[in-house]
């Protein structure tokens, strides 16, 4: 890792820093988050803070060579308008694919099987595009509480830069600035565009993957958020529940209903992204599936015997 990075890298926490202290006055005025049933915080707080280390890991990343988040820009700015004023699910979700198919198109990943026919080929690409937009979903629905998405995308963006490609080593000083605003008690939310963005960022280091058997392991790195949010999906979908409103049923937030403040419930996730990393980077897959089976346990505990019941989250 070059002094060079690593000067990026903190000047994209400083510029966090910088853009967060003349945002959020702003936001304050403009963009606020006002508390319902379904909220998991209790005072209005400033959404769309996300723009902070949207704006600065952009500008730095493009210092270091790496263009992927230019791609992820839209996402950005559709968030940051629905923020502002709620957009047609279409809407974001046609921004979603444009911005799948271009990171897509633009990676590596999909090249490496230039050999196959082209048949083959189509059906990668497809599977590629539902996989993206439903990490980018996934990673949006589960940014509700203080600290859980910001915490749980450094520790995961540290790792791949470790193991995939150290450009991603910015977002985590970016991330890390934010943090800082975003920790229980959180002065300033993410917001759509910030969360979005950070799923088709998410993405993009997926298929910087060297092969298919890395990806596999990036996906378990990142399980405890995306098994949360997809079998709360699943479940909402078995009990006939719109799975694109807004809700509380998440086991993160049902946590919290059980009495979890939001920074125990932040360092549960991000303890769990934690011990699979070291796993990943001590390269020791048969422990890290292990522990995979074990966290899933525990979460299905957490689920059955802690947690507010899901039946009563829903509608």
């Amino acid at each position: 890792m070059s002094l060079y990075l690593l000067l990026l890298t903190f000047s994209s926490f400083l510029l966090t820093c910088f853009l967060l202290k003349m945002i959020i006055p702003i936001l304050i005025k403009n963009v606020i988050d006002k508390p319902n049933h379904r909220s998991s915080h209790q005072l209005p707080k400033p959404t769309a803070g996300g723009i902070s280390f949207v704006i600065s890991g952009t500008i730095i990343s493009i210092l270091n060579g790496n263009f992927l988040p230019i791609i992820c820009l839209p996402l950005a700015f559709v968030g940051f308008i629905d923020d502002l004023k709620n957009l047609k699910i279409s809407i974001r979700f046609f921004v979603q694919v444009i911005t799948v198919i271009l990171i897509i198109y633009e990676s590596q990943f999909i090249h490496d099987f230039g050999e196959l026919e082209k048949y083959f080929i189509l059906i990668l690409f497809i599977l590629l595009l539902i996989i993206g937009t439903t990490i980018i979903n996934l990673i949006n629905f589960m940014d509700g509480i203080d600290g859980l998405v910001s915490g749980s995308m450094v520790l995961i963006f540290a790792i791949g830069s470790i193991v995939i490609s150290n450009s991603f080593l910015i977002f985590v000083g970016s991330l890390l600035a934010f943090l800082l605003w975003n920790w229980y008690p959180s002065k300033v939310f993410m917001g759509d565009g910030g969360s979005t963005f950070l799923g088709a960022l998410f993405f993009g280091l997926l298929l910087d993957s060297s092969n298919l058997f890395e990806l596999i392991k990036i996906l378990i790195l990142s399980s405890p958020l995306l098994i949360d949010s997809f079998i709360c999906i699943f479940r909402r979908f078995l009990n006939k529940q719109k799975i694109f409103d807004s809700h509380c049923s998440h086991l993160y937030q049902r946590l919290y209903q059980s009495g979890w403040k939001h920074s125990s419930v932040a360092i549960l996730y991000m303890a769990c992204i934690l011990t699979l990393g070291i796993s990943m980077i001590i390269g020791n897959f048969t422990l890290m599936i292990h522990l995979l089976l074990i966290q899933f346990l525990f979460g299905f505990f957490l689920d059955q015997k802690i947690a507010k019941p899901f039946s009563e989250t829903l509608e």
